[in-house]
Order: C-alpha cells, then structure tokens, then sequence
C-alpha cells in the first residue's frame, strides 16, 4: 500500500516538514497546501490496516497521535480519521479543494479549543457493600438466606438485578451532578462508553483554551465535593477528536445507489431532496413511533447513514472533481475507546 497518509487539517498556506517520524517508516511529517489551507501528510509504504495485528495497529495509532498532538501545540488540527491514505499529491490537493468550505467552518469553530477527557471511577467493592444494606434490599436477602439455594435461584437473580439497578441509579445521579458542574466551561460534550464497572463517567468536554485553567481547577474541586468517594482523572489537552473528525471515503456505485432506493429517490438528486427525503422517512419510522418494533432503531438506523452518504455525494458532485466523500462527524463510542485506550488507562 502506497500513498500520502492524512493525520489531519490545518489553516496554513506555508508547506513545511515537522520534526516528526511518520508512520510504518522514519519519513518525515510534512504539510501540502492549497489556497489557505494544508493537509498534514506523510509519505506512505506498509501495509493495510485491517490486516495489520494488533501490536502493529497501536504503534501506528500512536504514532497518528504524536503526530497530531504535536501540531496542535502550533495550530488548531482538525483530525482525520486513523488510517486514512490517498493515491497521489493530486489527490491531496483534490480533497482540500473539495472540502475546503467544510474544513474552513470547522476549522473556524475548533479555533483555540480542545478536548478536555475526564475519566471517573469508584471502589465498585465499596458501592456494592453499600447498595446491599439499602433497607429493601436487606430484606429480600434476609427472606432468602434461610431457604435452600435451589427453591431461591429466581429470587436471588432478581436480587442481584436490585444491586445493579440501585448501583445504576447511583451512578446515573453522579454522572448528571458531574456533568452539570463541569458544563458551564464547556463549549460541548461528548458522553462514551464505560469500558468497565468500575467506570462511573468517561465524558469529553470540548473547552476554549483560555477556560482550561478553570476546567481543572472545578475537576479537582469535584473531588471534595464527592468526598474523595470517586477519582477523576484528566486526560488533555487534545485536539477534536470526539467532536470533529474528518472521515474520507470513495464513493462505491452499489451503496450511492442502495441509499437512494432506501430514501426513496431517483438517479438525479440534490442535497435538499435528500433532506426532505430523510425528514419524512425518519419522522415515519422513529423508533418513539413504533413501540415493540425491534427492528425500528436499525432501520432508523440506515436512513441517518444513507442521509449522511448521499448529503456527501451531492457536494462531492458540487465540488473539483467530486472523487471523494468527506464528512466531519462525532465519533462513535468504539472508535473513541479504540483512539484513546492508551491514555484512558482502565
């Protein structure tokens, strides 16, 4: 695999090289402009990443952030997404002049903040004590301890199901009163995945750098407010990754077709049929419409990502040469636990 590797966009007319190593070899990480913006490359030589073993995607993945942390202590980066390679300088340049409305909007709204990633866990040991003397559940306990274990074998699953759902609860009204209190020095949040039980919150807080010294400091306030039962841990500055990462794909004829059969819509189409399209049709099928549908939240579902899909169609189509589909988007809770396991630490 062959070609020039994407790490992110900057605002900068000037190419220039950085004192980086790039990824797979020690190449330099260099920057190619067009008009006044610039893609942050590095030449390419390896190998697919989806056939790539695990220890070889993480030094990879590291690599990415090292790179992409370096520039930010020098300009605000809007991230590519990991992985991503193009053929040809051509196809750089293409991108950038295929996007640059859309870079340009982002890049101005990510100017001068980071993401800020607050990390809170608890003595799940100490918790499950605790929710085990509520008074009600005391008494189910007790009702059961007398009675031989397999006439009680429902009764304690459902006692079990009253630990968690009380340790649920709890940690529910932590993570609202943690949120409420960081909110204010805030610009936005992205909630993702508890990767453990003993996880209370994993938020990212997208933050203006002139209210970080704020941001830390309610963190760290927020451990005597909760009595040093949780420990909160920060992890950033970092650039947007959780809330703008840019996402380059080819367009395939047999999905760009699927999506306008699923949407309802002809061979010729335009951004804003595909927006009265999708309103319609996700207005019909919305999962809060068909209660006891389980296949209601998939189908919902694929009419967001055909929407998606065909809105980047149109403007690829709208602009140069219309050989890629860009789009800027919140990652996903997995791919936000793939990008920052190493620093999450849990």
């Amino acid at each position: 695999m062959e070609g020039k590797y994407i790490y992110g966009i900057i605002a900068s007319s000037n190419e220039n090289a950085w004192d980086i190593s790039g990824l797979g070899r020690s190449c330099p990480v260099y920057t190619m402009a067009h008009q006044d913006l610039s893609c942050v490359v590095c030449d390419y030589l390896g190998g697919e990443f989806g056939s790539m073993s695990k220890e070889e995607v993480i030094r990879c993945l590291l690599a990415h952030q090292v790179a992409v942390e370096r520039v930010m202590r020098e300009y605000s980066i809007l991230p590519v997404k990991f992985g991503t390679v193009l053929a040809s300088c051509d196809e750089v340049r293409d991108l950038l002049a295929q996007g640059h409305s859309l870079f340009a909007g982002a890049l101005a709204w990510i100017q001068d903040k980071v993401e800020v990633e607050v990390a809170a866990t608890w003595d799940t040991g100490r918790v499950l004590l605790e929710s085990s003397t509520q008074p009600e559940i005391v008494r189910v306990r007790e009702a059961i301890a007398s009675r031989p274990g397999q006439q009680t074998l429902e009764e304690r699953i459902h006692l079990g199901q009253m630990v968690k759902a009380s340790m649920d609860r709890r940690r529910d009204s932590y993570q609202e009163r943690i949120i409420e209190f960081l909110k204010p020095v805030a610009v936005d949040i992205q909630p993702n995945a508890l990767v453990s039980d003993e996880m209370v919150m994993n938020v990212a807080f997208l933050v203006k750098k002139a209210d970080q010294e704020e941001f830390d400091s309610r963190v760290r306030q927020l451990n005597e407010l909760f009595h040093d039962q949780i420990d909160f841990r920060i992890i950033g500055p970092l650039p947007p990754y959780s809330f703008a990462t840019v996402e380059i794909t080819r367009p395939s004829p047999d999905k760009i077709e699927e999506a306008r059969q699923l949407l309802h819509l002809g061979p010729v189409i335009s951004e804003p049929e595909v927006r009265r399209a999708y309103r319609h049709l996700a207005a019909e099928n919305h999962p809060d419409r068909r209660p006891g549908d389980e296949q209601a939240k998939a189908r919902f579902a694929k009419l967001h990502q055909a929407s998606d899909l065909l809105i980047a169609y149109c403007r690829g189509q709208a602009e140069s040469s219309g050989s890629l589909l860009i789009n800027i988007r919140r990652l996903r809770d997995d791919e936000v636990q793939h990008l920052r396991f190493a620093e999450i630490g849990v």
